[in-house]
């Protein structure tokens, strides 16, 4: 085997099960790619790839070289973690997929983490919903994502970094023109509810909670993104907004929204780190730690410290 790039090669065409879709990975020409595969197989004298079927797989002997170059890209890269000064020998583009609540709480520490400890390494971050964020991650278009909910995979790994609370969210001159006896079920009702998306997965289990709950059939549910439009529409009093009030303290803290008072149990929202494996596995277990120590330092100092009442 001449390099690791055939062996990365080989990695790619069987994780992403086809030339052209490696190719596409690994920004090269399909004829690029086979021609290392054939390299490859002529060096070691077997077949690593069945090419009867249009998804093309494994042989045994492919399978087997599969393990051990997972083990290969998991030591080089221990490797140069634990020689080089303060990573300055990890380069690269690594692609992070964060739910936006998170990007309202611990973020910007975290990227300050990663600067300081990997200097060389580019980030390309996607802000979604964990519906899209899953789909790039199954998709290998993203390295690893900070979510509300772990990555249904076999092979993928997951973490559970934080949980937050959930409230609805109004205008103080909004909550003052309700009536004195309105009950949840008038207000979910009468009034939209402005919140992420439908895909979003806090959406769902609001919607699950109002079906059980209060018998609701259909809830007026205006999914927007970002949180910054959800925040501005609930100002104006154009309905209730449904959010993480963990992501806007200084909202609360001016006075501009309040929590609505509400016997509705709404689950809190937890997120999670959640990956594949692959030839920098090392990397996305670094950053995933890096993201666990950033959620529990801002839970240390504000999280904790704030109270969200129902």
């Amino acid at each position: 085997m001449r390099d690791m790039r055939t062996l990365e090669t080989f990695y790619w065409v069987a994780t992403l099960g086809g030339f052209r879709a490696a190719a596409q990975y690994l920004n090269t020409t399909q004829p690029a790619i086979s021609a290392r595969i054939a390299q490859l197989e002529e060096e070691l004298g077997v077949r690593l790839f069945d090419r009867r079927t249009k998804r093309i797989t494994l042989t045994t002997r492919g399978a087997v070289l599969l393990s051990y170059s997972e083990k290969i890209f998991q030591i080089r890269t221990e490797m140069l973690q634990a020689v080089s000064d303060n990573g300055t020998l990890l380069r690269g583009t690594f692609r992070l997929g964060v739910s936006e609540t998170l990007v309202h709480t611990w973020l910007s520490p975290l990227l300050e983490r990663i600067r300081t400890l990997y200097p060389q390494i580019s980030l390309d971050i996607s802000v979604d919903t964990t519906v899209e964020i899953h789909k790039q991650l199954l998709s290998l278009d993203l390295d690893l994502g900070l979510v509300a909910a772990p990555l249904d995979h076999p092979d993928a790994r997951s973490l559970k970094l934080c949980a937050y609370p959930f409230r609805l969210l109004v205008a103080p001159a909004f909550r003052a023109a309700l009536p004195a006896n309105a009950t949840d079920r008038m207000l979910l009702t009468r009034y939209p509810i402005i919140t992420y998306p439908k895909s979003a997965l806090s959406t769902k289990n609001l919607i699950a909670a109002s079906q059980e709950r209060l018998g609701l059939a259909n809830l007026r549910i205006w999914g927007i993104s970002p949180i910054t439009t959800i925040i501005d529409m609930a100002r104006t009093g154009l309905g209730i907004a449904a959010l993480s009030p963990v992501s806007i303290p200084k909202i609360l803290a001016a006075g501009e929204l309040e929590t609505l008072p509400s016997r509705l149990p709404l689950d809190d929202l937890s997120f999670y780190s959640t990956y594949l494996p692959g030839p920098n596995a090392f990397l996305k277990e670094a950053i995933r730690d890096l993201a666990l120590d950033a959620a529990e330092a801002f839970n240390a100092t504000t999280a904790r410290t704030t109270e969200y009442p129902d």
